[in-house]
C-alpha cells in the first residue's frame, strides 16, 4: 500500500483544527514529561581527566521493585596526569566496591552526586586502563524520573529515560555532552517471566534458576543519556526492511494487550525510514537494527537503535526515528544547542508528512504551527539557561520554532543546497558519531549554499521573536509597484533579512514573486504579465511571521498623470504613466544642449504603465523628459 493509505488516521487527525491542537498538546506532553521539575539542576560533575572508551553493564532488576544492583566496568583513556578520577552517580545509590587490576581500591563520596576513585599512583596522560564499580540501591523516584517503575494491566514494568541529566540517577557515568563511549555491552538479569530490552543487538538469552539474562552489544559511539533499558512481559515482534541492499531488522517490544495496534505501525516505520534514507543518507546504525519499545509515558525518547514510546502515534514514530540521524548519530554538544536534536526531529516530521498530506492541509497545519510560535513575542531557539529543564525542553522554542528555523533555511537556500548541506553535516568527520554545535551546522550549510548565514543565525537562533510584514502595492497595468516593510516583536532583532514570497492574483491568473527583503520601505517594480486584484504575503507558509498586512494603494482619478522617480536619478529611473485616455505615448529625453539621447513610442493598452529607463551612462547635468499623446503633452526636468 502507498503511504496515503497507510497514514489515513494521522491525516484525518492533522487536517482538523481541534486535532491539530491535540497534536500540539501531545508534543507538549513529551516536553512536560522530560521537564518534570522546574528546579535548577546541573550537568556533569565528573572529572575531565579521562575519556570513556567502553562500558560493560551488568544489571539485575525486578520490574516490580524500584531497585537496581549493578556492575559497571569502564575502559578509559587518561587525558591529563591524575591520581584519581570522578564519575557522576546519585548519592542515593551505595557503592559496594571499586575493583582495579583485580584489587579493591579506595573511593569516596564527597557529595554533589560524585563518585571519586583514587589510584595508588599517578596515571600519565595517554594511559589506557579499566575498572569495575559495584553498586546498588533504589534510584530516586522524584527529580528527572530517569528510573521509573509502573504497571500495565497489572503487570509491572521498569524503564529508564535519562535525558538530559538523569543517567547518574541509576548508573555511574560521565554525564556530560563531551564523551561518547565507542561501544557498550549490556547484560540485564530479571525474573524469568520478564524480558529486558536495551540498545544494540541481542547476542544472548540465558535462562537459569528462575532468572533470565538478556545479553546485548552495541558497537557504535553512544552518548551517556542515550543508554537505556526496559523490562516487563514483552511480546517481541520481528520484522525487516530492505534498505540500499541491506536487510535491517525491525523489532518491537510491546505489551501483550497492545500487540495488534503496534504491529499495524510497522509499515509506517518502513515508509518513514525509506524517505529519511533518501534525503539524509543511510540509517546510521545499519549494522544492527531499529526497534520500538513500549513504555508507560505519553511521549517518546530516541534511545540509540531502540526508541522508547508510549503510543503508536505516527508523528511520534517519525519524530523518534528522525533522532537516529539528528540526536544520535550527531548529538548536540551542549544543551544550549538542543535544537540540533529536537528542531531537526520536528523538521523531519514536517518534511515526511509533506509527502503524505494534501497540500492545502499541510498549509493549514503549518499556519497553525507558526501561529503557535507567535502566541508569545519572545523566546530564542538557543537555550540560555541549561539549569532549567523547562527551558531546555520548551516546546514552543526548542521544538516548533527550531523546526521552523530549519524550514526557513530550506526556503532560503533551496532544496539542493539545503539537503546537501545536511548530508555533509551528518558525514562531517568533526560531527559524525560525535557532538556538534550550531556553528558546525552553519559551516556545512554555508559551504553547500554559498551564502553567509551569520545574520540568519543571529536573528533566528540567538535572537527572539518574529517579524510582521506590511505590503503596499500599486497596480500599473501589467506591472506592480510595491513597498515592503516589517516590524519585529522583540527588540533583540531590529530587522529580519529574508526572501519574502508574495502572491499576486486575479480571477484567472496568479504568480508568485520573491522579495529579498533587506530594508524597510523597500520599493520594487515587477512585471506580472497581467493585472492583479489581490496580493497575499507568504500564502504557502515558508516563513515565521504573524499579523501580516497588505494594502492596495489608492489610484487617483486624475487623467494623464506622469510621475518620475527617483530624481535626481542614478543608474536608472522610473516613469509612471497613469490614467491616460490614449492607447500610446511618445517619450523623448534631451540633454541640456538639446541633443536627443532616448526615444520610445510606448503602448498603453490599460491606460497605465511603468517604464524603467537606464541612465548609468549619462553625464551629470539637467535633462528634459517629454511625454506626448494624442490629447496631452508633459515636460519634466530630470537631474543626474
Amino acid at each position: 500500500m502507498g503511504r496515503w493509505m497507510l497514514l489515513t488516521g494521522i491525516i484525518c487527525m492533522l487536517i482538523q483544527h481541534r486535532a491539530k491542537a491535540q497534536y500540539r498538546l501531545f508534543e507538549k506532553e513529551i516536553a512536560r514529561y522530560r521537564a518534570m521539575t522546574n528546579a535548577s539542576v546541573s550537568g556533569s560533575n565528573a572529572s575531565a581527566d579521562f575519556k570513556v572508551d567502553h562500558y560493560r553493564f551488568e544489571w539485575e532488576i525486578d520490574p516490580a521493585i524500584r531497585y537496581i544492583k549493578g556492575k559497571v566496568s569502564s575502559s578509559f583513556t587518561i587525558t591529563a596526569n591524575t591520581n584519581s578520577i570522578s564519575f557522576d552517580l546519585t548519592d542515593s545509590l551505595r557503592v559496594d566496591s571499586v575493583v582495579y587490576h583485580s584489587n579493591k581500591i579506595t573511593h569516596s563520596r564527597p557529595g554533589n552526586h560524585i563518585l571519586q576513585i583514587n589510584f595508588s599512583s599517578s596515571l600519565p596522560t595517554g594511559t589506557k586502563d579499566s575498572l569495575s564499580i559495584y553498586y546498588q540501591g533504589a534510584p530516586p523516584a522524584s527529580g528527572l524520573g530517569a528510573f521509573s517503575v509502573s504497571n500495565h494491566t497489572g503487570e509491572p514494568i521498569i524503564w529508564t529515560l535519562s535525558e538530559p541529566y538523569g543517567s547518574r540517577e541509576w548508573w555511574p557515568c560521565r554525564n556530560g555532552l563531551d564523551d561518547k563511549a565507542d561501544s557498550i555491552d549490556i547484560l540485564i538479569t530479571t525474573p524469568e517471566q520478564y524480558f529486558a530490552t536495551t540498545n544494540g543487538i541481542q547476542t544472548g538469552n540465558i535462562v537459569n534458576a528462575g532468572k533470565r539474562t538478556t545479553v546485548w552489544k552495541h558497537q557504535y559511539p553512544i552518548a551517556t543519556y542515550l543508554v537505556a533499558m526496559a523490562a516487563t512481559n514483552y511480546v517481541i515482534q520481528q520484522d525487516t526492511i530492505q534498505l540500499s541492499g541491506k536487510i535491517l531488522p525491525l523489532q518491537q517490544y510491546v505489551y501483550p494487550e497492545a500487540a495488534a495496534a503496534w504491529a499495524a505501525t510497522i509499515p509506517n516505520t518502513r515508509s518513514m525510514m525509506r524517505v529519511f534514507e533518501q534525503y539524509f543518507g543511510p540509517y546510521p546504525f545499519r549494522n544492527e537494527r531499529y526497534a520500538h519499545t513500549q513504555v508507560g509515558f505519553g511521549g517518546g525518547m530516541e534511545h540509540q537503535t531502540n526508541s522508547f514510546m508510549g503510543s503508536t502515534n505516527a508523528s511520534l514514530i517519525a519524530h523518534e526515528l528522525a533522532h537516529q540521524w539528528f540526536g544520535d548519530r550527531v548529538t548536540c554538544g551542549s544543551w544550549q544547542d538542543i535544537w540540533l536534536n529536537e528542531g531537526f526531529a520536528t523538521f523531519l516530521t514536517y518534511f515526511y508528512f509533506e509527502g503524505v498530506l494534501p497540500p492545502q492541509n499541510t498549509i493549514e497545519w503549518y499556519r497553525s504551527e507558526v501561529d503557535y510560535i507567535a502566541e508569545e513575542p519572545d523566546g530564542s531557539v538557543y537555550v540560555k539557561d541549561t539549569t532549567s529543564i523547562g527551558s531546555i525542553f520548551n516546546y514552543r522554542t526548542t521544538y516548533v520554532k527550531a523546526g521552523w528555523l530549519l524550514q526557513m533555511l530550506r526556503w532560503k537556500l533551496g532544496d539542493d543546497a539545503f539537503f546537501k548541506g545536511l548530508r555533509n553535516y551528518l558525514a562531517d568527520p568533526a560531527t559524525s558519531y560525535e557532538f556538534a554545535r550550531s556553528e558546525d551546522l552553519k559551516r556545512n550549510l554555508e559551504a553547500s549554499g554559498g551564502q553567509d548565514l551569520t545574520e540568519f543565525f543571529n536573528d533566528w537562533l540567538y535572537g527572539e521573536g518574529y517579524p510582521s510584514y506590511q505590503l503596499s502595492w500599486l497596480p500599473l497595468g501589467n506591472k506592480v509597484q510595491l513597498t515592503l516593510s516589517q516590524t519585529t516583536s522583540h527588540p533583540s532583532v531590529s530587522f529580519y533579512e529574508m526572501p519574502v514570497p508574495v502572491l499576486f492574483k486575479n480571477a484567472t491568473r496568479d504568480t508568485m514573486i520573491v522579495i529579498n527583503h533587506t530594508k524597510n520601505a523597500q520599493t520594487e517594480i515587477h512585471d506580472l504579465g497581467f493585472v492583479p486584484d489581490t496580493a497575499f504575503i507568504d500564502p504557502y507558509v515558508k516563513l515565521v511571521s504573524f499579523n501580516n498586512k497588505t494594502s492596495k494603494a489608492a489610484i487617483t482619478n486624475d487623467k494623464n498623470v506622469v510621475t518620475t522617480y527617483p530624481n535626481p536619478v542614478g543608474d536608472q529611473f522610473n516613469v509612471l504613466l497613469r490614467n491616460f485616455s490614449a492607447d500610446k505615448a511618445n517619450i523623448t529625453i534631451h540633454n541640456a544642449a538639446g541633443q536627443l539621447i532616448w526615444k520610445q513610442e510606448h503602448s498603453l493598452p490599460t491606460g497605465s504603465d511603468l517604464l524603467s529607463i537606464p541612465s548609468s551612462t549619462w553625464s551629470r547635468g539637467i535633462y528634459i523628459l517629454s511625454v506626448k499623446s494624442k490629447d496631452s503633452k508633459f515636460v519634466k526636468r530630470i537631474m543626474k
